[in-house]
């Protein structure tokens, strides 16, 4: 059976990664050659690079620590583009026969669907090495970082849970508009409806807000329905009215923070970052941008 892991989708990389052209000036000129050319998509991801750079508010000294850890990420990376550029060329007609074979509806050759196994499974053992390295090249980086920038980065403990958060909240992008939406969909219960339900409905929206068993629903839930009782009371026309300032009132009954002005590096970002081969050649063109002399900032 081919390994059938749906982030490794074993594809023509070989095709897809070819560096691109650099012009190089005319011999009878002394005019230096010209930079690649980005596409958009390239110059997105840079972009998407140095906002990490920015938002971390990383200092010279700091980047100095960072370009050879990175590196080394960089390096790897570009072993590994290699290796699947070589393998993709052994398995190319392996490859062909399968598709073909499968187009037609029939069952591919054994052998062919062997040697693509075995390309996957190859290519897969060299990603685990590679995120395997750029797990140790986060802790490195971690260390390099002041604690109020290690704040800006979400932990995997916080991913998960915000992730959980999110799928608890209906695709509600934070708790207040999770919170606005049920709200808004009481109004469209007829009054029996709403009074038979009341009580079950603020249950579990606390329960979508804190978690199923999480200490604290129960108050929550009665809190909730306090304001959910005040919403039921009031005309349509008194509704409309208050739906203005309906967010800040939520908010300030129940105590919610405000969301972050700027808001945390999530932890696949910031993998990503690391895991990336242009990082490194990003922060050596941010760390040639920048002064020799550089106050530490916070």
């Amino acid at each position: 059976m081919i390994d059938r892991r749906p982030r490794r989708l074993w594809l023509p990389l070989g095709l897809l990664l070819l560096p691109l052209g650099v012009r190089a000036a005319p011999a009878q000129t002394e005019t230096p050659a010209e930079a690649p050319q980005l596409t958009p998509s390239e110059v997105y991801r840079d972009v998407k690079l140095l906002q990490v750079v920015d938002q971390l508010q990383l200092t010279r000294a700091q980047i100095e620590k960072m370009v050879p850890i990175a590196q080394k990420v960089s390096d790897q990376a570009a072993a590994d583009r290699a290796a699947d550029d070589a393998a993709y060329k052994d398995v190319g007609p392996a490859a062909q026969i399968v598709i073909q074979a499968l187009t037609k509806g029939v069952d591919p050759p054994r052998d062919a669907l062997a040697a693509l196994d075995q390309a996957a499974k190859a290519r897969n053992a060299r990603e685990d090495t590679r995120a395997g390295l750029a797990a140790a090249a986060a802790a490195e980086i971690l260390r390099t970082l002041t604690a109020q920038q290690v704040s800006r980065i979400e932990t995997a403990a916080e991913q998960a849970n915000r992730r959980a958060l999110q799928a608890r909240l209906e695709g509600a992008a934070t708790p207040l508009d999770y919170l606005m939406q049920k709200l808004q969909e009481q109004t469209e219960l007829m009054p029996d409806e709403y009074l038979r339900t009341r009580e079950q409905r603020a249950l579990s929206t606390a329960e979508a807000l804190l978690g199923e068993n999480a200490a604290g629903v129960r108050p929550l839930a009665t809190r909730l329905l306090n304001i959910m009782d005040q919403i039921a009371r009031m005309t349509p026309e008194h509704y409309q009215r208050a739906r203005a300032t309906l967010p800040q009132d939520v908010a300030k009954l129940l105590g919610l923070p405000p969301p972050p002005e700027t808001p945390p590096i999530t932890y696949d970002d910031f993998i990503a970052w690391l895991a990336s081969d242009r990082t490194s050649v990003v922060l050596q063109a941010a760390l040639n941008a920048r002064p020799q002399a550089e106050g530490v900032q916070p």
